[in-house]
């Protein structure tokens, strides 16, 4: 998952420019300034390519769909501008990315196993429901409190952190997985 890991780190360094300097600073380091104001998807789809730079790999491709889904997540939820999120709502999108991008990840290996699924798309569709509710779930409460501080995090301890967020949660889905089966 190096992808997911630099796109987070990219991610988590997002949010902590936004709490240290602001959202129309961030977006002007970026390159970004005219999209200062806009709704927080429309902003997030312009920072995708910061984010996630496009490859070819299957990990390239994982955090890309996970940010993707975090971005649908929030437009669905109706978030307004990105200049009025709090960083709470900024944490919030940064573990959904994770999550996402965890269960792309799982998903991605059972496909390459030759993990059969169901022949019905609602079945499939519950399927994938429920790997997402369980992902978010083992991930989501455990982690959040890895972000206090952030404000304060250089690129180095953001990295550091990521990869902490990382291993945690695959080690929590792996728990909860096998305590499951």
């Amino acid at each position: 998952m190096g992808s997911s890991r630099a796109a987070g780190a990219r991610l988590l360094g997002v949010v902590r420019d936004f709490a240290t300097i602001g959202p129309a600073e961030a977006l002007r380091q970026l390159n970004l300034a005219g999209l200062a104001g806009r709704p927080a998807a429309e902003v997030f789809v312009g920072l995708l390519e910061f984010v996630c730079p496009p490859g070819g790999a299957v990990d390239e491709a994982i955090a890309r769909q996970a940010m993707l889904e975090t971005i649908g997540d929030m437009a669905e939820a109706g978030v307004g501008s990105f200049d009025t999120l709090t960083p709470e709502q900024m944490g919030e999108f940064f573990f959904d990315f994770v999550a996402r991008s965890i269960e792309g990840r799982v998903m991605a290996d059972l496909g390459g196993r030759g993990v059969t699924l169901p022949d019905s798309v609602a079945a499939v569709e519950n399927a994938q429901a429920q790997l997402h509710d369980f992902v978010t779930g083992c991930t989501r409460g455990q982690l959040a409190g890895r972000l206090d501080g952030v404000e304060r995090m250089s690129d180095r301890d953001i990295e550091v952190v990521v990869n902490q967020i990382y291993e945690a949660a695959f080690e929590l889905v792996a728990a909860a997985g096998e305590a499951a089966a």
